[in-house]
């Protein structure tokens, strides 16, 4: 069994110390687990919800680089929020998010069950694109090729935006609205919410982001009995949780 404990992981240097680097990840080091699903959500959502509302009033920039820097952000929040929302899923469905380490490998994705017998790095997690890839084998997916653009769009937007800056690209309204359906795809087939969403890319786009039950939630008229148990978030496991350019 896992020993949830932060320690440090890889070999010291040969002075004895951890490089500085190393230590650092240490600060965040942690076995995730299926009851840490809520919290990834609800960062998600909050991630996901800015990036929707952004406008270059939020931004704190010059004048001549307002719009460069909001249309930064606002990618930057949208590929940052779907990373958390795809963990959170994997999480929610009993997966673990945690790379396997040490000689004892196993075919990822990893059903916990099966994950407590390997050795975890509590300090690295799967990437994005390694989750998005696996998706389709962790749950049935309908519309497989809407979520799978959309995220796909998603992560491209969170890497470039990470490590450059261009003055100009080509824009591509078509990106942002494949994301929009991607998320409403993932919410109400991953967690049983219906969500509306739109990214606001100009001064006349008006934004949106409403999370609310899915079908699945809705009461029987005849009966008065919940159709089906869907996987909102809930207070209560939060608790468990503990806790073109000019356009733009």
């Amino acid at each position: 069994m896992h020993n949830d404990s932060i320690k440090a992981s890889g070999a010291p240097l040969k002075d004895g110390t951890y490089s500085i680097e190393r230590s650092t990840k240490q600060q965040f080091a942690k076995l995730f687990r299926r009851h840490d699903w809520p919290l990834f959500k609800n960062v998600a959502d909050c991630y996901l919800k800015q990036a929707a509302y952004l406008r270059k009033k939020n931004v704190v920039a010059t004048e001549d680089l307002a719009l460069l820097v909001r249309n930064s952000q606002k990618r930057l929040l949208i590929g940052v929020g779907v990373e958390l929302l795809v963990k959170a899923l994997y999480l929610k469905l009993g997966y673990a998010i945690n790379k396997p380490s040490g000689p004892k490998r196993a075919k990822a994705p990893l059903l916990w069950r099966d994950a407590e017998m390997l050795e975890l790095k509590d300090d690295d997690t799967f990437t994005l694109g390694e989750l998005i890839e696996w998706l389709d084998r962790v749950m049935v997916l309908n519309n497989r090729d809407t979520i799978d653009h959309g995220l796909r769009i998603a992560k491209v937007f969170r890497n470039k935006e990470a490590h450059i800056v261009t003055s100009r690209h080509a824009f591509k309204v078509a990106s942002y609205r494949q994301i929009e359906s991607a998320l409403r795809e993932l919410y109400r087939q991953g967690f049983g919410e219906s969500l509306r969403v739109r990214f606001s890319l100009g001064p006349t786009d008006r934004p949106a982001w409403r999370i609310g039950a899915s079908d699945c939630e809705k009461k029987s008229a005849d009966s008065g009995s919940v159709l089906q148990k869907c996987a909102a978030v809930t207070p209560s496991a939060l608790n468990n949780a503990g806790r073109g350019f000019i356009r733009e």
